[in-house]
């Protein structure tokens, strides 16, 4: 369905993409890993056609989606991480006015935009103004806005951020049914938990470059590791980390991505040993993945947006 091959874009001297890669089949759902600035945002709106790449080339549906935008809008929902919905039109008006948008003949709006709806538990909310809806139902809606004209390639950038429990959970069920019925899905994330729900496969992108693809299975026995992750009273000197080989994952917590004996550590953390709270030993996951082919954490990244360009 989508093809894109060895995308760059630059901003002066900031490369935001050096040469990515990324395919998507239809009925696949891709969940895009990596942190703020990764390139993540950069990629989706070269995709969709926001943006123009510096080289490289988007292949969507067999065509050159560059050179057809129009052709490629029709094909393609996206949902920004920042929730665009416009408040003084109802939930209805929303979903017609973005289904008119796509293309969707006059009589089948309205039909559309109540099957989106109900799927997306705003059914007895549609003749309300999207203004006057919670959080939730905004997040809901805007995800609704991107797919009522049932585009075959999805993008959701971050769909679940600030979202409660209750949204969370029908958003992702609302995209496994989306991917089911055909729908290509590209997903970002910072929520490694929504990536497993969705049974995603995985692509880590990390300063502009893919560094890895496959099952969440497949990435942990290629990059399984051995090691400890420790957590002090308070900050390591830079000395000692980088003597330790640790890296920080969170607040005064570290990883030391190699096996070590808990005496080694004490000996090495030397006067510091007795601020240290806490060891566990490393299991394979995907944030022990993560951490292996970028050498940071994804849980680091914040829930801030990551601007065009970055």
């Amino acid at each position: 369905m989508l093809v894109a091959e060895g995308l760059t874009k630059s901003y002066g001297n900031v490369h935001a993409l050096r040469g990515a890669d990324l395919d998507v089949e239809a009925g696949q759902i891709v969940a895009l890993l990596g942190k703020n600035g990764a390139g993540k945002t950069t990629m989706i709106s070269i995709i969709a056609g926001l943006l123009m790449a510096d080289s490289g080339t988007v292949t969507l549906d067999g065509f050159d989606a560059q050179k057809d935008l129009d052709r490629a809008s029709k094909l393609i929902g996206i949902a920004p991480q920042l929730t665009g919905v416009y408040g003084v039109l109802t939930v209805r008006e929303n979903l017609e006015f973005f289904a008119n948008l796509a293309g969707v003949p006059r009589e089948q709006r309205t039909i559309e935009a109540k099957n989106v709806a109900e799927r997306l538990g705003l059914a007895d909310l549609l003749d309300r103004a999207a203004g006057k809806l919670s959080g939730g139902e905004q997040r809901r809606l805007h995800t609704g806005c991107a797919l009522v004209h049932k585009p075959k390639l999805l993008m959701l950038d971050e769909p679940t951020v600030g979202a409660d429990v209750a949204t969370r959970a029908q958003l992702i069920d609302f995209v496994r049914d989306t991917a089911a019925e055909g729908s290509a899905v590209i997903y970002t994330t910072h929520y490694l938990n929504e990536v497993e729900a969705l049974d995603a496969d995985i692509v880590i992108i990390d300063d502009g470059q893919i560094l890895g693809r496959g099952t969440r299975d497949e990435l942990v026995d290629q990059h399984r590791m051995q090691g400890i992750e420790f957590t002090m009273h308070d900050e390591l000197p830079d000395s000692i980390a980088q003597q330790l080989d640790a890296v920080a994952v969170g607040p005064s917590t570290y990883r030391v991505s190699r096996q070590i004996p808990v005496g080694e550590l004490i000996a090495g953390l030397g006067p510091l040993s007795d601020q240290l709270l806490g060891v566990e030993t490393l299991r394979p996951d995907l944030e022990s993945v993560f951490l292996a082919v970028t050498g940071g954490s994804l849980t680091e990244s914040d829930d801030a947006d990551e601007t065009v360009g970055t």
